[in-house]
Parts: structure tokens; C-alpha cells; sequence
């Protein structure tokens, strides 16, 4: 494994010392250095994006603070430890909000910087080292109503039960509650959390992060509030779903319907994007201007799938009728069966576990097998009998 190391310190003289101070590397790793103000830090940053920053630093104002962070947040897979003679609680945390990965105090002793560099190695080989590639989904309603929020959980919770470790991300930033369609609990961080502190997101971090719903299914929740979705940046949601990737089999997106830049970003992500709908005309009249604008955005056709929900045989509008209007295929029909809808959203339990013989339960399971087709094909035996 290679990557780039960046030395920096305020003098050429502070540089070369703590040069000597670091272990040796071998030829896998790319050293640079600098030396001089913060903002030669950040702009180096900035330029080069290393992997490892090793700074020695006097204590930093809260604007230098401010300007380090700006650079991680455009380097977003970039560690820093720091070297710092003030060890105040106070100061340490204003260091670690600004994307701080580790502080380690001046004079050195007790091998504090070399431990801090090994860790900091040790998570970068693995992160290197992940061969986990989760398949990303969005679910994107047509329009309000749709039942998106409905199929995105209930789904998650299919593939969980076939052994897919299932990420959940509430991604409706305004107004996401996907989580009480599972549990009734509440969750400690959500999205915005993550988001304001992204230069400390890894696979492990983020799973820690993550309520956990279910055995194998965890769920990230919207922010608390409407103005917490100012938090989420692109830059935030991308680095979360390149840590849900290498860490679960699929992560499902709960889109909401403001498609701005965190979302789009997401959407980027996704291998498919699941447009859900009613067969009433609005739902219609919606869901044909929301696929001409992803198309717009450089989405393949191929990518994008309708589900009709509440389906009901002998409507008088059929799904023949939305792929005419559309011009694309019906994935997947959902029957109406309004009663254990409601009781297992009310109740914050999924339908295939409180209603497990539902027509709605069975056709989420037949979206599911498409999905994770190897998982049913355990469950038969020699001949393909059942189990």
C-alpha cells in the first residue's frame, strides 16, 4: 500500500526535528514537507490532499481553527495529528471540531506521537484494505404520499433478514423520519452529527454512529431539525456513503423530494434509483417531470425504477397506463392493504414482522429476492426442493 505523508512545522528547524521524531518509512510511502503559517498548512492540504498530516503547531487561534477546517472539508480523506504545547479541555475540543484527528502534547514523551502515527497508519491500511463494495439504492418519492419512506425501511428490513448487513440512511433532510417506521426508539446522532464533524467518519466510526434497528440493520437518522440539514454538505454525504459502503452489503437511501446538491450527490452514488408512486394523475403528472429532470442530470434510463404503490386490480388507471405515460417499465406492484400498513407504521415495526403473510409483505419479498437472490437460493436443497 502506498500513500502521502506531510510534514509541517512553523521554521525549516521545527521541520527537520520532527523529521527525527517520527519512525522510519520505507519507499511505499510519498513524504512532502512544509513549514510556515496556518494558511501555508491548509493551502498545502488543499493542493496535495495527503493521506497523513503530521503539524507541529503553536496554539491556534479560533479563524486559523476555522481555516483548517475549510481545507479538510475539502479534503475530507485527510488525517491530521498535531503537535501542541496547550492542553487545555477547552482547546482540545475546539482542535478536534475543526477535523483534528489526534492532538499530541509538546514537549514529546512516553512515545505519545509515535503510538498517535501508528494508529493513524494502522487505519489507513484499513481502509485501504477494504474489499466491501455495498450496493447503494435510493428511494425517491413522486410525490408526497408515495409510501417511498414505507418501501425504503420495510425493504432494508427484508434484506436484513437474508443475512445483508443493511445500512439505512435517512437522507429527507427537512422532514425524515424513517426511523419510527422500524422502532419506537430514539436515535442519538443523527446525519447532521456526522456531518459537522466529517474529517472523523470511517467505516467503524460510522457504524458506531448508527442506531441498530435490527439484527444486521442499522439506521442513520434525518437531523433533529429542519436547520440541521444545513449541515449536510455533498462533501458529507459523500464521504458517509463511501464509509456505509465498505462497511455493509447494501445502504438504502430515504430520499426526500428537494433534490439540492447533498442529494444529488447521493443519487451520483446509487446503482439504482427507485421512483415511487400511487396511479392517481398527480403521482403521474410528478413522476414524468421528475424523471425528465434525471435524465437531465445524466442518469442512464436503465438506472431509475418505478414502483407503483397501494395497487389495486381493476383500478381505473392500471400500471400499463404509468409506463405509457412514463415511458418505462413498472419494477414492482405493492397491493393497497391499508390496515397492516397502518398498524405497522403506528407501531414502529416492520410489516414482514408483524403481518409476515400480507400481500404488501409478499411483494416487498419478491423485490428483495431480486436483490439478494443468492440468500434465497440457500434455502433449497439437492433438486431444488424447499428446506
Amino acid at each position: 500500500m502506498t500513500y502521502k505523508l506531510t510534514l509541517f512545522a512553523p521554521t525549516a528547524d521545527h521541520l527537520a526535528q520532527l523529521a527525527q521524531q517520527l519512525p522510519s518509512v520505507d519507499d511505499s510511502v510519498g513524504v512532502s514537507s512544509a513549514h510556515g503559517r496556518v494558511d501555508d498548512l491548509a493551502a498545502e492540504i488543499e493542493r496535495a490532499r495527503p493521506d497523513l498530516v503530521v503539524a507541529d503547531l503553536p496554539q491556534l487561534a479560533e479563524s486559523e481553527l476555522r481555516r483548517i477546517e475549510a481545507a479538510l472539508n475539502a479534503s475530507p480523506s485527510t488525517s491530521v495529528i498535531m503537535l501542541s504545547p496547550e492542553r487545555s479541555p477547552e482547546y482540545l475540543l475546539q482542535v478536534m471540531r475543526s477535523g483534528v484527528r489526534e492532538v499530541v502534547p509538546l514537549p514529546l514523551a512516553n512515545g505519545e506521537l509515535t503510538r498517535a502515527w501508528q494508529r493513524q497508519v494502522e487505519r489507513l491500511t484499513a481502509r485501504r484494505g477494504s474489499t466491501r463494495q455495498g450496493r447503494v439504492l435510493a428511494f425517491l418519492p413522486a410525490k408526497g404520499g408515495s409510501g417511498s419512506t414505507f418501501l425504503s425501511t420495510n425493504i432494508a428490513y427484508a434484506l436484513s433478514l437474508r443475512g445483508q448487513r443493511v445500512a439505512l440512511i435517512d437522507l429527507n433532510l427537512h422532514f425524515g423520519d424513517a426511523a419510527l417506521f422500524l422502532t419506537e426508539a430514539r436515535s442519538e446522532t443523527t446525519i447532521a452529527d456526522l456531518a459537522r464533524d466529517v474529517t472523523r467518519i470511517d467505516p467503524t466510526f460510522l457504524e458506531s454512529s448508527m442506531m441498530e434497528v435490527a439484527p444486521n440493520l442499522r439506521v442513520l437518522a434525518a437531523p433533529d431539525t429542519p436547520e440541521g440539514a444545513m449541515d449536510v454538505t455533498p462533501a458529507a454525504v459523500e464521504q458517509i456513503l463511501n464509509a456505509a459502503r465498505e462497511r455493509f452489503d447494501f445502504v438504502l437511501l430515504d430520499m426526500g423530494r428537494l433534490l439540492d446538491g447533498a442529494a444529488v450527490r447521493a443519487l451520483d452514488q446509487a446503482e439504482a434509483v427507485y421512483l415511487t408512486l400511487q396511479l392517481t394523475l398527480p403521482f403521474i403528472h410528478d413522476a414524468r417531470r421528475l424523471l425528465t429532470l434525471l435524465t437531465s442530470l445524466g442518469y442512464a434510463r436503465e438506472k431509475l425504477h418505478v414502483i407503483v404503490n397501494r395497487w389495486e386490480k381493476g383500478g381505473e388507471i392500471t400500471s400499463a397506463d404509468v409506463q405509457s405515460a412514463l415511458g418505462a417499465p413498472v419494477d414492482l406492484e405493492v397491493p393497497n392493504s391499508f390496515a397492516a400498513v397502518a398498524h405497522s407504521i403506528n407501531h414502529g415495526i416492520p410489516i414482514l414482522k408483524s403481518a409476515p403473510r400480507d400481500p404488501v409483505s409478499k411483494a416487498l419479498l419478491v423485490l428483495a429476492d431480486r436483490l439478494a437472490p443468492q440468500e434465497a437460493a440457500r434455502k433449497r436443497g439437492w433438486f431444488g426442493l424447499s428446506l
